[in-house]
């Protein structure tokens, strides 16, 4: 039996830095929104149990956000570099069709980032149930084809579904690309960074 193909999965901190990079503008806003809301309590009250608790409750959500948006996008920077040097590796294939999907972003902020900019962040609870949301989404996330459907990807870079050919096969995938007016029977290299998922650079 032949051995099954390696697929170039991203591991677990470049799928983190892109899951935060996808998410950074809502975590900006939250930030905003709970320092804005809670702007009568920033101030200092010493070391003790009451103070600690008060800027928990008031500011904890934003400081995790904080920690973790830093964290994130000098991963999502570092991911980019690293895949862009290791993309000459991919494999040659020949464009078919092509569908722009950079319209997917648009619908991701709608579906998945507006909603959360309603409540209100000034209680445990409102921020208990923000940070659960948050890992379900993360979890759903890493496994699917949200890992490309990114805001920030989309200034850079162009999304498209594809139909291709290589070694006289057919497949389709979903890529991320410089290019910007990818055209049917473009000459690319694939580099497969999940299941139907590649980083694709001109192979001319």
């Amino acid at each position: 039996m032949a051995p099954k193909a390696q697929i170039n999965n991203l591991h677990g901190i470049a799928q983190f830095a892109l899951f935060v990079s996808s998410y950074l503008p809502l975590f900006i806003l939250i930030i905003v929104r709970q320092v804005s809301e809670n702007i009568n309590y920033l101030n200092w009250g010493g070391f003790s149990l009451d103070s600690t608790s008060i800027f928990l409750t008031k500011f904890g959500l934003s400081t995790i956000l904080i920690a973790v948006s830093i964290l994130g996008l000098v991963g999502f920077t570092k991911t980019l570099s690293n895949i862009e040097e290791v993309a000459e590796n991919g494999f040659p294939v020949t464009v078919k069709e092509v569908t722009n999907k950079n319209s997917e972003a648009i619908g991701y902020i709608a579906t998945y980032i507006i909603p959360f900019l309603f409540q209100s962040f000034s209680g445990w609870y409102e921020c208990f149930s923000v940070l659960f949301l948050l890992v379900v989404i993360y979890r759903i996330y890493i496994n699917s084809s949200l890992l490309l459907i990114n805001p920030l990807l989309s200034f850079k870079y162009a999304i498209y579904e594809i139909e291709y050919s290589a070694k006289d096969k057919s497949k389709k995938g979903l890529i991320i690309s410089r290019d910007k007016y990818l055209m049917e029977d473009c000459e690319l290299k694939l580099y497969e960074i999940g299941h139907k998922l590649y980083f694709a650079i001109n192979n001319n």
